[in-house]
């Protein structure tokens, strides 16, 4: 009953979607406020946001995501989002609403190629950005970095998720968290929901150019003070291999640790890698 009275009093099945959206988005940025000061889980917090990071039916992100970032959750955190969502005239903004509550004390930026600077708010900045373009991720680094944690939801395109990495890798602080989602991307080739795909098959000489696979040859480097004398490498993947401290891999997720990893060898000097 009373749920009918406010949306009568709102005029609410006159408005747009849109409308709507923005109505919910603001109500939902007071919720965040309230429930920043508590202890919630952050799997909790995005499904009762609507993210669609940790939902039945289609990711689970959410475990993953609250044991990452606790160490954060009280600090002056500095999180980048690529990618807002909004499908069908939706505007999104599920997930800054989600992170409003899970940090009090944090400074969320967002970027997406649609303008949504509609969904800015206290504590929550958005820019508009193609994340194809290095002058775009370069200006937006000058403007906002560094961050503790980037998380890629952004166009899912195999090409957009590797450059976004080398271009904002370096606004990554040390002991950041770098994401990149929906990763199943890199294994679909073609034209599927009607979207032309630039992924490829495991067994296809392509696929170390796709995300997944650039990744897993990333991680070799992990391990780079063990090559051998005389090793071909790639200097710039050795370059990032010195700065991480760990890749871990799960369905549709890789996420990237930046730590020192200039350790020698344990074995002997004259045999060691290529330091």
């Amino acid at each position: 009953m009373i749920g009918r009275l406010v949306k009568a009093l709102l005029g609410w099945e006159r408005k747009s979607n849109s409308e709507k959206d923005l109505i919910a988005h603001r109500w939902g940025r007071r919720a965040a406020r309230l429930l920043a000061p508590l202890p919630v889980p952050l799997w909790m917090l995005l499904r009762a946001f609507g993210s669609d990071k940790h939902r039945p039916g289609s990711h689970a992100y959410g475990h993953t995501y609250g044991a990452l970032f606790r160490r954060w959750k009280y600090r002056r955190v500095r999180l980048l989002e690529i990618g807002i969502g909004g499908y069908g005239g939706s505007l999104g903004g599920q997930s800054l609403l989600a992170w409003r509550a899970y940090f009090p004390f944090g400074a969320i930026v967002a970027a997406d190629i649609v303008p949504k600077q509609i969904l800015a708010g206290r504590g929550v900045r958005v820019h508009t950005l193609d994340q194809s373009s290095p002058a775009a991720l370069a200006a937006l680094c000058q403007a906002e970095a560094p961050f503790d944690i980037v998380i890629d939801d952004g166009s899912h395109l195999n090409a957009h998720q590797i450059l976004t990495f080398r271009h904002l890798w370096n606004a990554l602080k040390e002991g950041g968290v770098y994401i990149v989602e929906d990763v199943q991307t890199s294994f679909w080739s073609g034209t599927v929901n009607g979207i032309a795909w630039d992924g490829a098959r495991i067994g296809d000489p392509a696929f170390p150019a796709v995300c997944v696979g650039y990744f897993l040859e990333l991680a070799k480097y992990v391990n780079h003070a063990e090559f051998s004398r005389g090793e071909t490498v790639d200097p710039a993947l050795l370059a990032i291999g010195r700065q991480v401290r760990r890749i871990s891999f799960e369905h549709n997720l890789i996420v990237v640790e930046k730590g020192d990893n200039t350790a020698a060898s344990n074995i002997a000097a004259d045999v060691s890698g290529i330091m």
